[in-house]
């Protein structure tokens, strides 16, 4: 049996379809098939331009890319053309950032009972959102935890952070006694990117489960592996996919995993210039 891949994003503000095309192009040029995509938060999950928050309303009005969600989240020939080319792809596994509509996502988790780890937030099956304080199996058997929203505790925090888009102790005290082998997080553990900011939780989510990876977003710098007090687990930061001009370095990676063990890559600095804000309709 051959080990499952997954490639993984940073926050992506409304790219979907740009993501799902660079994997497209990412699998065919490598000829490695994809088990499903995983994604830190910030997918900018605004269905409805009228419930943008304050920044994102600001950048969609520079960027068109900023409204992607629109094009998923109702059938659209744009999302056709992307969901029907080969190769076909698994579905994009997602965690909520602070850049969402939280309201709709409760609203939908609600709608999918109680007993379900994740729940489709497009119509096509193509992204799911992993609930607060979850495990979700994916395809290929991996089994990732999701952890919403960002810290508001630490000494620099951000103030006025909307109470949906904190993280949760509920959720964090859920996933301390869990069992996964991917953390799925918007927030960095504390002082893992900048002195005084991120979450003291999660680090303890990542010492008491010791998943074998962890991933988050949220930061404005290039991806990398974080070091730190977090034993086994190796902690790697994500860049945000912008397509200012090119796919940014450290913003996808590759990850393998085989039966409990794995391995992380970031993509080829070098191969993620071929997508562009240009090309990346015809990867």
């Amino acid at each position: 049996m051959r080990p499952a891949t997954y490639l993984v994003f940073g926050d992506l503000h409304g790219r979907v379809l740009p993501a799902f095309r660079l994997a497209q192009a990412w699998s065919r040029e490598h000829g490695v098939a994809l088990d499903g995509l995983l994604q830190v938060g910030d997918l900018g999950y605004f269905p409805d331009p009228g419930r943008f928050d304050k920044a994102t309303k600001r950048h969609a009005e520079r960027d068109a890319l900023e409204d992607g969600v629109r094009l998923v989240a109702q059938a659209s020939e744009e999302a056709d053309n992307v969901f029907s080319e080969e190769p076909s792809l698994g579905a994009m596994w997602f965690t909520a950032g602070n850049h969402e509509d939280h309201e709709l996502l409760k609203e939908m988790e609600g709608g999918a009972g109680r007993g379900a780890d994740s729940f489709a937030a497009d119509a096509y099956g193509k992204l799911r959102c992993i609930r607060d304080g979850r495990v979700a199996e994916l395809p290929g058997g991996l089994r990732v935890g999701a952890l919403w929203g960002i810290d508001d505790r630490a000494p620099r925090a951000r103030e006025r952070i909307p109470p949906r888009a904190r993280i949760s102790r509920r959720a964090t005290t859920a996933l301390c006694g869990a069992r996964f082998d991917v953390l799925l997080a918007h927030e960095s553990p504390r002082d893992a990117i900048l002195s005084d900011q991120g979450s003291e939780e999660i680090g303890s989510v990542i010492r008491s489960a010791r998943p074998a990876f962890a991933f988050f977003g949220h930061y404005h710098r290039t991806g990398c592996r974080v070091e730190g007090d977090f034993g086994a687990t190796r902690v790697h930061h994500l860049s945000h996919l912008e397509l200012r001009s090119r796919a940014e370095e450290g913003s996808v990676g590759v990850l393998t995993w085989d039966g409990g063990t794995g391995e992380f890559a970031c993509l080829d600095p070098a191969w993620l210039r071929t997508v562009t804000r240009h090309n990346w309709r015809h990867r």
